[in-house]
Parts: structure tokens; sequence; C-alpha cells
């Protein structure tokens, strides 16, 4: 009885090792491919950065780096709009609180949200970027992240405002 016993322990000792394993190797191989994704899109000379809900920055990619002037590391873990400090599109009798609210509200609604923003570089100066924001879901629905990407247009809304 004890020598059963003894092997069903064994067996059950050496699936679990073997579902360690599986998942070891799994998650090897996912980490492989996200960092083969990040990689890529380090590549770019485009600004790209992810943020949570919470607007806290959990990715910041090469372009980011040399459009804004920070680092990766610190850039990450910050709240974006206090970190760039943030004009929002609007009348300027609007509130900031009410802009932001109804420029999520459309991000949540249709997924995305396209516009121009004002961000401070960490040298000071003032960049435009023509922003576009993409709502990542997770499998039930519920959102969890915004991939955003800017583009410097500074230059020309200058000669746009001389024209």
């Amino acid at each position: 009885m004890f020598a059963l016993l003894i092997t069903w322990f064994a067996a059950i000792r050496r699936r679990v090792e073997r579902n360690l394993v599986e998942s070891r190797d799994e998650l090897q191989r996912e980490v492989a491919i996200r960092t083969q994704q990040a990689n890529l899109l380090n590549l770019t000379h485009d600004t790209i950065f992810v943020r949570d809900m919470h607007d806290i920055i959990t990715y910041w990619n090469r372009g980011a780096q040399e459009l804004y002037g920070w680092m990766a590391e610190e850039a990450i873990g910050k709240r974006s709009r206090d970190l760039l400090k943030t004009i929002f599109p609007a009348p300027a009798d609007e509130q900031l609180l009410n802009r932001l609210e109804a420029i999520q509200a459309e991000l949540l609604r249709m997924g995305r949200w396209d516009g121009e923003l004002r961000h401070t570089k960490a040298d000071g100066t003032e960049v435009v970027v023509s922003s576009r924001w993409s709502l990542q879901l997770d499998e039930r629905g519920s959102p969890v992240a915004v991939l955003e990407t800017n583009n410097d247009i500074t230059e020309r809304r200058r000669r746009e405002d001389e024209i």
C-alpha cells in the first residue's frame, strides 16, 4: 500500500514537473516574441509609447526618446500628460478635465482618437504633434492600454500660422 502511494505521488510529481517545463518553454517563446516586437518598434524614428488606462507610461520607444529627450527609464512609470505637460485641443474657455474627458470618451467609443497636441520636451521647448491613439482591449473587451504615436508638425504649424 505504501509503495502504491509513493508511486502515485511520483507520477503526479513527474506530471507537475512536465507541466512546469512546458509552461516555462511557452513563457520563453512569448518573451522572445515580445522582445522582437519591441525591437522592431525601436527601429522606427516615429514616436511610439504605450500607457495604461491610468495614463502611466509602460513602453517608450527610441523615436519618443529622440523627439522628447527622455530615456525610456526616465519616462516609464510617469503619467504621460504630466511628463509631457500635454495641452489638449479645445476652446480656451473649456477646462482641461472637460477636454480630456471628451477625448477619452471618444477613445472608448471609437477605439481610437486623432488630433493635435502640444507637448513640452525635456529641454523645455514646446512641440506640436499630430497624435493618434489606439485602444487595446483584453479578451473580455475591457480597455487595458493606449498605444500613442506622435509626429512632430511644429514647423508645418508655424508656416501655416505665418500664412
